[in-house]
């Protein structure tokens, strides 16, 4: 079995197999959030929505266009403040260890467009969390596609995402490299999300205290993944990221032309 293949089934598993992993609802975030694991929530959210915007390594070109489906995912969520082990193992979602890996799916639409900039929009909706938001990629330098060619690349995004007890907006920036091989093209990438949590008011008495208030939170995330194009213009992205949150993960499988 070729290296392609077995590397197409794997994603299929994973993600087939994501949902036996993730016992979490995002509904759950009125009932478990409190003053002490609202910060790390705020960040894991924005590391999440932030994650999987340029599985490529690399900008479309002019008349471009790419559609699939992508995913993101956090193995585990920030631990919280607190006197005890306990209250530190408290997510807004619940205890930590219980909610497992916290995975979200959405479909993306990317485009070419003149100058190098590609242009991207993106929705979801899972488990009591809609997402919708879109950006903007840009090759610093001209594509080619030489073996070994680098090519920078500038990514910008914004999101706006709601479920029953908050809503968030998101704005990121990343730098990204990628290097061009035949088959595949690795690519690492670094930059920073930024995340406002509007809180609602219907949350439990255990968080009286920010019901309506916002909270603001940037955090770091870096990634590295690989590229691979398939036969039938399929294209296949699997990444590892490294945030606040400690390791999580990307994949998507896309349509290009």
């Amino acid at each position: 079995m070729k290296l392609r293949q077995v590397v197409g089934i794997g994603l299929l598993c994973l993600i087939a197999s994501t949902q036996a992993w993730a016992s979490h609802n995002w509904d759950d975030f009125g009932t478990y959030v409190t003053s002490n694991n609202v910060r790390a929530f705020t960040k894991d959210l924005g590391g999440l929505i932030g994650s999987s915007t340029y599985t490529t390594g690399r900008i479309l070109g002019w008349g471009g266009f790419q559609i699939g489906p992508r995913a993101g995912m956090i193995f585990k969520m920030s631990r919280g403040l607190g006197d005890t082990e306990a209250e530190r193992n408290q997510t807004a979602l619940g205890d930590r260890d219980e909610v497992g890996t916290v995975f979200s799916p959405w479909l993306q639409a990317d485009i070419g467009m003149p100058f190098r900039i590609d242009g991207f929009i993106r929705a979801s909706s899972y488990q009591g969390l809609t997402i919708a938001g879109g950006g903007l990629r840009w090759g610093i330098t001209r594509p080619s596609e030489t073996v070994g060619a680098l090519q920078p690349m500038l990514v910008v995004a914004a999101h706006s995402a709601s479920a029953q007890d908050f809503s968030a907006t998101h704005y990121n920036a990343s730098l990204v490299l990628s290097m061009k091989f035949k088959y595949f093209v690795p690519y690492v990438g670094g930059g920073v999300d930024y995340t406002t949590l509007n809180i609602g008011n219907g949350i439990g008495a255990q968080a009286a205290d920010i019901r309506g208030q916002r909270e603001y939170a940037a955090t770091a995330r870096a990634t590295a993944g690989f590229n691979f194009k398939l036969p039938s213009y399929l294209d296949l992205s699997l990444a590892a990221n490294y945030a606040y949150y400690g390791l999580g993960g990307e994949a998507s499988l896309s349509l290009r032309f």
